[in-house]
C-alpha cells in the first residue's frame, strides 16, 4: 500500500537517486550530483518539513519537493518513478502536499509546469490551480554572443541584490533565490553611466536577472548587456529561464541574438 508522509526525515543525499530516476524521462530530462540538487533546494528554501513523499512499504517511490517563504509555498520538483505511475498517486500527492500546506499557515501554492506537458497541466487544472502567466526559457551559445560588440562594462559587486525587477521574478529568480544561489550581482555601466543591475551565475552560465533603469530599458541595450554579462562567464551555453511574458524588451533581445526559446512553461497557483 502506498501512503504519502512527509520527508522531514530524508537528507538531500538519500533523495537524489530518486529524484533523477524519476526525471530521467521528463520533456526535458533532468540528472542533478547531490550537490547540484542541493543548491537547487537551498536556493529554493526547501522546508523538508512541509515537502511530501510518496512510500510503498517504506521505499521512496514519489515526492512534491516544497519552497516555503512565509505564506507562500513553492513547488520545487514533483514526480513519481516509472512503476508507480498510472495509479493516481498524483492526486493523492497534490492533496496531501496541499491539506498539510493550508494547517500549516500557507495561503499560496505556487508551481511551474511544461506547457507541452498538457496531461500536468489538466492534473493541477483539475487541483484547483489556475493560470496566471507564461514564462519562456532561452538559451544561447556563449561563443556567438562573445564575438558580438558592446559598450556596457560589468562590476561584480559584494552587495546583496536587491533590485526591484519591473515584472515579479518567477520563484527561482527572485532576490532570495539569488543571493542564496552562488549568483554574482554585477553592476552594469555604458559609456560611464550606471544603466542598472544584473545577476549571473559564472559556471552554471545563468543569468537569473536583469533589471535596466527605465530610460535604458529598450532591446539594444539589452543585447549590449546580454553580451557582457556573457563575457564573464565560462559556460558553452548561456541560459535564461522563466523570462515573464510581458518582458519583450528581454525576449526581443534574446530573439535578436539568435537565442533559442527551448522551453514555454506556465506558472499556476493555487489559493489555500
Amino acid at each position: 500500500m502506498v501512503v504519502t508522509a512527509s520527508l522531514s526525515h530524508m537528507d538531500t543525499e538519500t533523495l537524489t537517486p530518486v529524484f533523477n530516476r524519476a526525471f530521467a524521462d521528463y520533456d526535458i530530462p533532468l540528472s542533478l550530483t547531490h550537490a547540484e540538487l542541493k543548491a537547487h533546494l537551498d536556493a529554493i528554501d526547501y522546508s523538508r518539513e512541509d515537502s511530501m513523499g510518496l512510500f510503498d512499504r517504506g521505499a521512496l517511490v514519489g515526492f512534491l519537493l516544497i519552497g516555503r517563504r512565509g505564506s507562500a509555498a513553492y513547488d520545487g520538483g514533483t514526480a513519481i518513478i516509472p512503476s508507480h505511475r498510472g495509479r493516481g498517486l498524483s492526486h493523492l500527492l497534490i492533496e496531501a502536499t496541499a491539506a498539510h500546506l493550508k494547517e500549516q499557515g500557507c495561503t499560496a501554492f505556487i508551481l511551474e509546469v511544461l506547457s507541452t506537458n498538457t496531461r500536468a497541466k489538466e492534473l493541477y487544472l483539475k487541483h484547483h490551480f489556475e493560470e496566471t502567466r507564461t514564462l519562456s526559457c532561452y538559451q544561447a551559445a556563449r561563443q556567438r554572443l562573445v564575438s558580438l560588440p558592446t559598450m556596457v562594462d560589468i562590476e561584480e559587486s559584494d552587495a546583496p541584490f536587491t533590485a526591484s525587477h519591473r515584472y515579479p521574478p518567477s520563484w527561482q529568480n527572485q532576490n532570495r533565490s539569488i543571493n542564496a544561489g552562488g549568483y554574482a550581482h554585477l553592476f552594469l555601466r555604458r559609456s560611464g553611466s550606471f544603466i542598472g543591475s544584473a545577476a549571473s551565475h559564472r559556471m552554471r552560465g545563468s543569468i537569473a536577472q536583469i533589471v535596466l533603469n527605465d530610460e535604458y530599458n529598450d532591446t539594444e541595450i539589452m543585447k549590449e548587456v546580454i553580451i557582457a554579462t556573457a563575457q564573464a562567464m565560462e559556460s558553452k551555453m548561456v541560459r535564461i529561464i522563466n523570462i515573464d511574458e510581458r518582458d519583450t524588451v528581454l525576449s526581443s533581445a534574446l530573439d535578436a541574438l539568435g537565442g533559442e526559446r527551448f522551453a514555454l512553461q506556465s506558472e499556476m497557483v493555487r489559493q489555500l
